[in-house]
């Protein structure tokens, strides 16, 4: 009985090595590890032409400039920015929507007017936007969607946005533009913030 309860102990002491290895190696190399995962989580179609290119909320710094840029590249000849509902502090303090925002500049970038479009109407997720879009393929008979978003957006987008279309339409996620929310300057250098990446790893989570 001794020797069988000593066997199990050094069995147990070798695994609790073994793993506290294994999570030191980890600890050790972990900026390279999420990195990795972080590239692996963006999803980066090609970029084709398309019915419409779609501006979510969020990340005005980047989406609508982008989607001009698209639009001007001959990518289509649409343009559909959503329609956020207005935070509290913008209604009091009368300021422009997130919608009137990007719609500016999409403007300014050299989209005229009449090729964007309203997509939806207060929306206030992701998933309000992917039902919005679904209403406006099924109305228009759009077969191909682009949606520039940030990197570490587009594996859960892409997945909202599938189960709320059903497959009338083909969706081309586009994300590897950097940004100052994915990048740090240090040194010189240039480093991959994860935070992002994992803030989106653990809503993907949650909606699953």
């Amino acid at each position: 009985m001794i020797t069988f309860l000593a066997r199990l102990a050094f069995r147990l002491v070798k695994l609790i090595l073994v793993v506290a290895v294994l999570l030191g190696v980890a600890w050790i190399f972990r900026e390279s590890l999420l990195r990795t995962a972080a590239r692996t989580w963006v999803v980066d179609d090609p970029v084709l032409k398309a019915d419409a290119i779609v501006v979510l909320g969020g990340g005005r710094d980047w989406r609508p400039f982008t989607a001009a840029d698209m639009y001007l590249a001959g990518q289509s000849t649409v343009v559909l920015v959503t329609q956020p509902e207005k935070s509290p502090s913008q209604n009091l303090l009368q300021q422009p929507s997130e919608a009137e925002i990007n719609t500016t500049v999409l403007t300014k970038k050299g989209v005229p007017s009449t090729a964007i479009r309203p997509l939806g109407q207060n929306v206030t997720s992701t998933r309000d936007e992917a039902l919005a879009l679904r209403d406006w393929v099924i109305a228009h008979q759009a077969k191909d969607i682009l949606i520039p978003t940030d990197p570490f957006h587009t594996r859960r987008a892409r997945w909202i946005f599938q189960r709320a279309l059903e497959e009338p339409a083909q969706l081309y996620m586009f994300g590897p533009f950097p940004t100052l929310a994915t990048q740090r300057r240090i040194g010189g250098g240039t480093r991959m913030d994860s935070s992002p990446f994992k803030l989106n790893w653990r809503k993907a989570c949650i909606t699953c």
